[in-house]
């Protein structure tokens, strides 16, 4: 299963022009975690989802939103976690400098812990975030693919 998922970001990764990310510099890493539990087949989903912002020598930046996917999710979901580097043309985030509406696509598989693949674009103007996520999965037993969205709200 991980070299499925190492396969798709990889295409993904590929599909994107080469200059995507050139007059950007790494400012820091996302870290979302989209815990509640739910167990069904769906064609789509809305889930809360909790973000921080880690940029060195910065004070961390929080972040609420909801994490909405639509396409195909079958089985039973608990804790994911979903990591991004930020980049930005400065090599920083000003405060709640990510907020904004993101959207892609996902992929990820499960049997008691799991790996996924998020490929997004979007947000603020200056900010990227880099073109493929990788999340984990603990507890849950499932598959999913489909689009995805989600827009981060900074909490103060």
């Amino acid at each position: 299963m991980r070299l499925f998922v190492a396969a798709i970001a990889l295409a993904a990764l590929m599909a994107l022009p080469a200059s995507a990310h050139a007059d950007f510099m790494r400012a820091g890493r996302l870290t979302c975690i989209v815990s509640k539990p739910d167990a069904a087949l769906h064609f789509g989903s809305a889930r809360p989802m909790n973000c921080t912002l880690r940029q060195r020598g910065r004070r961390a930046q929080h972040y609420a939103g909801t994490l909405r996917k639509y396409g195909i999710e079958w089985g039973v979901f608990t804790r994911t976690v979903m990591h991004w580097d930020v980049y930005s043309r400065s090599g920083h985030v000003r405060r709640g400098g990510l907020e904004g509406s993101y959207g892609g696509i996902t992929f990820e598989a499960a049997l008691g812990s799991g790996v996924g693949a998020n490929v997004v674009d979007g947000g603020p103007d200056g900010i990227r975030l880099s073109p493929v996520g990788t999340q984990t999965q603990t507890g849950s037993v499932n598959v999913t693919t489909g689009a995805m969205r989600f827009r981060l709200r900074f909490r103060r």
